[in-house]
């Protein structure tokens, strides 16, 4: 009986070790999804189409999209969208363009949860309204251009997704709400806006990083202009007068005694004074001098106290020099929590899913409790959020911005499978 006692027991250890895996792994992936007949088929259009789908890449990458300037990439993403069947397709004040391709409901529409899965990808370029986009093709199979990484591609592959999806007569239980979103380069506004004038979804993935990425937090950036007013002086008069251009100073001397984690800490945090200005005449007392201070970490908490650090030091030279000091913001998007506060995130369906679709395609995933997404809005406000990668790339933000052609197509499979596997395929 003692020997049949331990083997019970190890049975049922074995069970409850197997059904505690099981509810760890969260994913709503399986590899029997990828080879579903109407799946398949959708794969299959992306395979097929690709020419087509690198010619709409070029094509949008070569549309200026400067931040508040996205109207004619939008406009065309809204004359492809109103070419697929069943799209209810809107456009709000902000300028965001949405294509909610509805679900048909059911006890379990979305993941087991109420509500609609979102898909974000941000239309709007860091680029000048001037500069050369002209997309030039190397023979290494890779496009160069403002633009075409960041995030024109994740663009393109939204519109081919949701043609992938009609062609295929694909249906899921819950909603899929494509937002193509505007002035992410300057705050996530437009995400900021979408969200805030709509019902909040079940989960929100952005498309936007480099292929692989499965960035499921969220970077805290206070982005604030320091102003320092006086009334001003004549410079023969500046003796001992209020002086705004000696409190900015101080202030930003002072400002780099404020102690940081180490650069290598586990939740580490930065800040930077990135511009200045101020001042009329050579010959007097500014009446005003202003400078930037970028901050930002992962953790809430140190992202207030080393703010207000930085304001204490600002308010300290203002009143040392006499001068009144002001603070404006120019973005606040506040943090997503340390890798500790997020950890259930990793067992959650937001993450496992894009983890096994990636595995599934043969991409290693990057897993980062960061982000500087249109996801980091959902993160924040408590939603299961989640940033993918769009294709390979590098250079954003720069002149020599850079993609790789076959990965675009990888990354439009990788959509497309999280999306249907999350919506719940009906």
């Amino acid at each position: 009986m003692s020997g049949m006692r331990q083997r019970l027991v190890l049975l049922l250890i074995l069970l409850v070790m197997t059904s505690v895996g099981q509810a760890q792994t969260g994913s709503t992936f399986t590899p029997a999804i990828g080879e579903r007949p109407d799946v398949t088929q959708a794969l299959a259009y992306l395979d097929a189409t690709f020419d087509k789908h690198v010619a709409e890449w070029i094509l949008l990458t070569e549309i200026p999209a400067l931040s508040t300037h996205e109207q004619k990439r939008a406009a065309y993403v809204t004359a492809e969208l109103k070419k697929i069947p069943g799209l209810e397709i809107s456009t709000d004040p902000m300028g965001n363009v949405t294509a909610k391709r509805p679900g048909t409901g059911g006890p379990s529409a979305g993941s087991g949860q109420a509500g609609a899965i979102v898909l974000a990808a941000h239309m709007d370029t860091v680029h000048p309204l001037d500069t050369d986009l002209k997309v030039k093709r190397l023979p290494d199979g890779t496009l160069h251009a403002p633009g075409v990484f960041d995030n024109t591609a994740s663009v393109a592959n939204a519109l081919q997704v949701l043609r992938a999806m009609d062609t295929a007569k694909i249906q899921t239980r819950g909603d899929l709400i494509f937002v193509f979103t505007v002035q992410e380069e300057l705050g996530l506004k437009g995400m900021y806006y979408w969200m805030a004038h709509n019902p909040a979804p079940a989960m929100v993935v952005a498309s936007d990083g480099p292929l692989g990425a499965v960035d499921y937090g969220a970077l805290g950036i206070y982005w604030s202009k320091m102003k320092f007013t006086a009334p001003g002086a004549h410079t023969m008069n500046s003796r001992n007068q209020p002086h705004a251009a000696r409190a900015a100073a101080q202030c930003i001397t002072d400002i780099y005694s404020v102690q940081l984690p180490a650069a290598n800490a586990a939740v580490p945090a930065i800040y930077n004074v990135g511009m200045m200005g101020g001042g009329t005449v050579v010959n007097a007392i500014a009446p005003e001098i202003w400078f930037t201070v970028d901050l930002r970490t992962i953790d809430p908490t140190l992202l207030k106290e080393l703010d207000s650090q930085i304001m204490g030091k600002c308010q300290a030279a203002a009143k040392s020099f006499g001068v009144t000091f002001t603070r404006e913001y120019i973005q606040q998007s506040e943090a997503g929590g340390r890798p500790e506060t997020l950890a259930s995130r990793l067992t959650h369906p937001i993450v496992k899913t894009p983890v096994d679709v990636l595995n599934y395609l043969g991409v290693t995933p990057l897993l980062n409790p960061s982000g500087s997404t249109d996801a980091n809005v959902g993160v924040v406000k408590g939603i299961p959020s989640v940033s993918i990668g769009r294709t390979k790339g590098g250079n954003q933000h720069s002149l020599t911005e850079w993609a790789e052609i076959a990965s675009e197509k990888t990354g439009a499979k990788q959509m497309l499978l999280i999306l249907v596997s999350l919506a719940e395929l009906k």
